[in-house]
């Protein structure tokens, strides 16, 4: 491979990593969307499925953590998997973190352009044409396409100052609306509710597919600065720091509209369309509801960007290993992968039309969620193996980081993606059918290249072979 095909070395920060998992986790748009859907089965203990949802990634970003100490690639956790478990189990994860992160861009801007949008608009009465999220799609869609072909400096660039005002606005505004409220009984939110924990289960479902794009960072640990030096500890400390401050912002957010919307009347809050806007508008007026669409606007944007820039580094990653075609490994004079953003890009847009289309905007967007996280569950479980087996090599294995947190975080989403199909709710029940059509044709497509490639899939590994190996580098 030429020269010319390599990213972009020495090009993202610190901060720059950080700006993309936060935006790859879209903290304001999951209050308009997330936060909407999840209170459907959570009722009022929504701030609990958020808390909880918190705690597994927190637990998850441990094992992203302790892997990242030794591969820092394009693959992210292709490599990650490659490393404790093998190429087979690594080709397997690649395809379902881009399945996973492609379905969340089909999903949110469905429902931005389904149920978000129209929800506030029907409160003025103005009434928007039925193919409204269609256009929708094609915008939010659209301008990651175009900054994914322009390369990873402007593409941080736009993502890194409104991650930070996100943030910082949802601290903000949480804390003014719950001071403002002044519940009665403050805990009731976080305990369980009479009617069990299904409901909290349920609403982990879009607690945790809130915080997906927590790893949507680990595939630029090629391109940032000082990655020799820091032996990929980077995009492990870049992790902590952007799941810290998503998951204050957000858990405070679900208690904040809980509670601002009252807790005995959670019944309707997912009913509304757009109930963060209204608990926005009732406590902080205009200002703070126009503030909160536009930053969600803005979030749904920056997600979109985030994660068609991680999924189309993972491709070119197995590309580069020669595992797909070579034009997969290919960057243009911006050094993007620009095959991979492209069909990934338009993967993502054909999703999205024909899920909206078939089940309805708002049914699409909780089946595509659900079906985001049976591909996290598959990935991280894979990743959770992979810590185990890795420090188990090494020699190095520590009982609690590297065997128990795994294990009890694996455990913890199992739980959660059981009360997802068990008992069947409609759409949900869909999201399973769709996963194990992808996995099928993964697992296919895997067989396939035992027969075809057994050399290159032996030793794939998605790591650069330009660039030195850290795996052997043991702090």
């Amino acid at each position: 491979m030429s020269q010319h095909n390599h990213l972009q070395t020495e090009s993202v920060g610190f901060w720059g990593l950080v700006s993309q998992s936060i935006s790859g986790m879209a903290p304001t748009c999951d209050v308009v969307a997330f936060m909407t859907a999840g209170a459907a089965f959570a009722l009022a203990a929504l701030p609990l499925s958020y808390l909880l949802a918190f705690l597994v990634m927190f637990i998850e970003v441990n094992t992203i953590y302790h892997l990242s100490k030794h591969r820092t690639s394009a693959g992210g956790y292709y490599s990650y998997v490659a490393a404790g478990i093998g190429p087979k189990s690594a080709v397997f994860t690649a395809f379902m973190v881009i399945f996973y992160q492609i379905v969340s861009v089909a999903g949110i801007p469905v429902y931005i352009g389904g149920v978000f949008l129209p929800g506030i608009l029907t409160q003025l009465h103005i009434t928007l044409p039925p193919w409204f999220w269609i256009a929708t799609v094609i915008f939010f869609i659209g301008v990651p396409l175009a900054l994914g072909l322009a390369g990873i400096r402007p593409t941080i660039r736009f993502i890194a100052l409104s991650s930070l005002i996100e943030i910082v606005f949802l601290i903000i505004s949480s804390i003014l609306i719950i001071v403002h409220v002044h519940p009665s009984a403050p805990f009731v939110p976080f305990e369980i509710p009479n009617r069990g924990i299904q409901g909290v289960a349920l609403g982990m479902i879009f607690g945790i597919t809130s915080f997906i794009g927590v790893g949507s960072h680990t595939p630029l640990g090629e391109e940032a600065k000082n990655r020799r030096n820091n032996r990929g500890r980077i995009v492990g400390r870049a992790a902590l720091i952007s799941l810290s401050l998503v998951g204050a912002a957000l858990t405070l957010s679900a208690y904040a509209l809980t509670v601002g919307w009252g807790i005995q009347n959670m019944a309707t809050f997912a009913t509304n369309g757009a109930p963060g806007v209204v608990v926005f508008e009732h406590y902080l007026g205009p200002v703070g509801a126009i503030a909160l669409v536009i930053l969600a606007l803005n979030s749904a944007l920056a997600d979109g960007i985030a994660l068609i820039t991680s999924s189309a580094r993972i491709l070119y990653a197995i590309g580069r290993d020669e595992l797909m075609h070579a034009s997969f490994a290919q960057v243009n004079g911006r050094s993007a992968p620009r095959i991979a953003v492209i069909l990934l890009s338009l993967l993502a847009f054909t999703i999205a039309i024909v899920s909206g289309l078939l089940l309805g905007p708002s049914n699409a967007f909780n089946m595509l969620t659900t079906a985001v996280l049976f591909g996290l569950v598959a990935a991280h479980t894979l990743l959770n193996i992979s810590v185990m087996r890795l420090y188990h090599k090494l020699k190095t294995l520590h009982l609690i980081r590297h065997f128990v947190l795994p294990i009890l975080s694996t455990l913890i989403l199992f739980v959660v993606l059981y009360y997802s199909i068990w008992p069947p709710v409609y759409p949900l029940w869909i999201s399973p059918l769709v996963f194990l059509a992808v996995g099928i044709s993964v697992n296919w497509y895997i067989l396939r290249l035992r027969r075809k490639k057994p050399d290159k899939l032996k030793i794939a590994d998605g790591l650069p072979h330009h660039m030195e190996n850290l795996m052997d580098e043991f702090a």
